[in-house]
């Protein structure tokens, strides 16, 4: 059953609460010469538009590490293939965390490594490669033999993944300073509502420089990396974007510190992301300070995880 994408039933959601909110409105006023609305009535509409509203606030998202590839083979969808954008979006993963680089001959392609040995039946660097090289290679499975997929660009992506997947791109380096033609690719192709581009904060002058020079950036585009107040203060000013990343230590997730950064990004209206580092116990801590989306290379785990704390939510 297709599904649609996550950032499209985010607007669905503020179309529903909005339009919610005018009929409250609007019953418990009656017009002069007509019947009034029943107020049960009334109030059942607002009971909709609480509810719209708290589960958009509460509910926890999964940015699967390259789609999902735990059981790649069985699944027959390598990392980063296109038939792994469907399996991400069978297995109900909101986010597809992917790689952009960039070929020889100026294509962008989704590879994580810098070298392509890993992933593919070659060897060497993508940059180093014309399209076409790659284009005959075959991507390989986890244990490291070798499937019927091949590499994928971002237009294949663009394209499979439009209204199934929300893509979240890491740009991997000499790749940032062609972000406008990536740009220029994904309005083509009409996907800007379903990627967002993941960026270190210390890229902002960039991005800021990018707009300057015409590149729209939308709200929903940019997701920034960052450690500090100053720097989320800085991103809500120049950028005002719905979601920023929360970087976190791998030994210790769920500190003080972390959890308090965490509630300040979240009381500035940001849907806050981290990785999912540590113990359920962890991730717990993580939620109840406002953590929405969790980067993870074990999606399965973590979805098994939520489910449970939401049976647990409802007890």
């Amino acid at each position: 059953m297709t599904k649609t994408c996550p950032m499209a039933s985010w607007l669905s959601t503020s179309v529903v609460v909005a339009t919610a909110t005018m009929l409250s409105q609007c019953l418990s006023i009656p017009v002069l010469g007509e019947t009034p609305i029943p107020q049960d009535v009334a109030n059942r509409v607002a009971r909709v538009d609480s509810e719209a509203a708290r589960d958009h606030r509460t509910k926890v998202q999964i940015a699967a590490h390259r789609g999902g590839y735990e059981n790649d083979k069985a699944d027959n969808a390598p990392e980063n293939s296109v038939a792994n954008i469907r399996n991400c979006q069978s297995k109900e993963y909101e986010f597809y965390e992917t790689d952009i680089q960039r070929t020889q001959d100026g294509h962008f392609v989704i590879l994580h490594d810098p070298t392509i040995d890993r992933e593919t039946s070659g060897s060497g660097k993508a940059r180093e490669m014309s399209l076409k090289e790659l284009r005959t290679l075959r991507k390989k499975f986890r244990d490291g033999t070798q499937s019927e997929h091949r590499v994928a660009t971002l237009e294949d992506f663009l394209v499979e993944g439009k209204g199934r997947v929300l893509f979240k791109a890491d740009l991997k380096p000499g790749v940032k300073q062609y972000f406008k033609e990536i740009m220029e690719l994904v309005t083509r192709r009409q996907g800007g509502s379903g990627i967002v581009f993941r960026v270190p904060y210390r890229d902002a002058n960039l991005y800021d420089a990018y707009r300057s020079n015409g590149v729209t950036l939308d709200r929903d585009l940019l997701m920034f990396m960052v450690s500090n107040e100053k720097q989320i203060d800085d991103v809500k000013k120049r950028f005002n974007p719905t979601m920023i990343q929360v970087n976190l230590s791998k030994t210790d997730p769920a500190n003080e510190r972390t959890l308090e950064l965490i509630r300040y990004a979240a009381s500035k209206g940001f849907r806050v992301e981290t990785h999912a580092e540590g113990t359920e116990q962890d991730w717990r801590q993580l939620i109840q300070a406002g953590v929405r989306i969790f980067h993870t290379s074990k999606p399965a785990k973590m979805r098994v995880f939520l489910s449970q704390l939401e049976v647990e939510n409802e007890e």
